[in-house]
């Protein structure tokens, strides 16, 4: 018996080593096989289920490549052009899951934009076609971002435009949503500045960005009423529609008509037995203006009586 014993003791401390040692083996395959894990291959995905949406109207996704890595996910979506110029309407964003990489491993890593020439950037995207970076501050509902812009000689204007939505953290300070970085290049002809750079007001990150903000401490409190106002005071369900002042000619006068005074001649009546004088000048206008010539010029004289003496 004492013999048997001593060979059994043996093949058990083989056997408890042996599993330990498999154990142990498997627990550093493990933690190698996920600090080394690789990214995956790029895939193409369904247009519903890009982390960036364009907004209604366009431009339209043609198709949407992501690439996962084991903190990350990249996706280059392709957009809809009639632009000429050389170049890929697109959106590139990275949304990280967890903190970037140290580039040690597979893990992407997450590179400020103050260590990365985004005018180089912006050139290469379009190239030849003079980008200028914009000095003005600007941001939409995800926070500040930069853009330049091109106006190629063929008519087109081309965007390119860059983003940082800054990660939020957790009170134990573990990542909650990580970063979020996204480029957009964009050129459409026959369209100002103004309507192409609306596009980054406009599209729509497809994720949880932001923690739901608390509703107002006035919100179903009792005594606390609220009235139904704007910005512009109380907010009318049908609003009025206000009176158009119509603005009417003043009334003219009928224009009075002109009486006309005609001044007429006196017509001067000789006294009878008066004889007829032309006027001086030898002029034949008889006196008065109206009456006739006599049909003799000479003054005709009584003859003296004949045997009268």
């Amino acid at each position: 018996m004492q013999d048997k014993t001593r060979t059994v003791l043996p093949w058990g401390n083989i056997v408890r080593n042996g599993i330990a040692a498999t154990l142990v083996a498997a627990t550093m395959a493990g933690c190698a096989t996920t600090s080394d894990m690789p990214s995956s291959e790029a895939e193409i995905i369904r247009p519903s289920k890009a982390i960036i949406l364009p907004p209604p109207g366009g431009p339209a996704i043609i198709t949407v490549v992501e690439t996962t890595y084991p903190n990350a996910i990249r996706q280059d979506i392709s957009l809809a052009t009639e632009a000429r110029s050389v170049g890929e309407n697109k959106i590139s964003v990275i949304r990280f899951t967890s903190k970037g990489g140290d580039g040690s491993d597979a893990a992407l890593k997450d590179v400020p934009f103050t260590q990365v020439n985004l005018t180089e950037e912006a050139l290469a995207a379009w190239p030849g076609s003079g980008m200028a970076v914009s000095p003005y501050y600007v941001q939409n509902d995800y926070g500040p971002f930069g853009y330049a812009i091109a106006r190629p000689p063929n008519g087109d204007v081309c965007l390119y435009a860059w983003q940082r939505v800054e990660p939020t953290l957790r009170p134990s300070g573990a990542v909650d949503r990580g970063t979020i970085i996204l480029r957009v290049q964009l050129c459409r002809r026959g369209v100002s500045e103004e309507a192409l750079l609306d596009i980054m007001y406009r599209l729509r990150i497809n994720t949880d960005v932001f923690p739901p903000s608390a509703a107002p401490a006035a919100i179903g409190r009792i005594a606390a009423p609220i009235r139904p106002e704007n910005a512009n005071g109380f907010a009318d369900v049908i609003p009025i529609s206000q009176p158009v002042a119509v603005t009417r000619p003043a009334p003219t006068r009928a224009a009075q008509p002109v009486q006309t005074v005609q001044t007429t001649t006196p017509i001067l009546t000789p006294p009878p037995g008066a004889p007829i004088v032309p006027a001086p000048g030898g002029t034949t206008t008889p006196i008065g203006g109206g009456l006739p010539r006599p049909t003799s010029t000479g003054v005709t004289v009584p003859s003296p009586l004949s045997g009268g003496n």
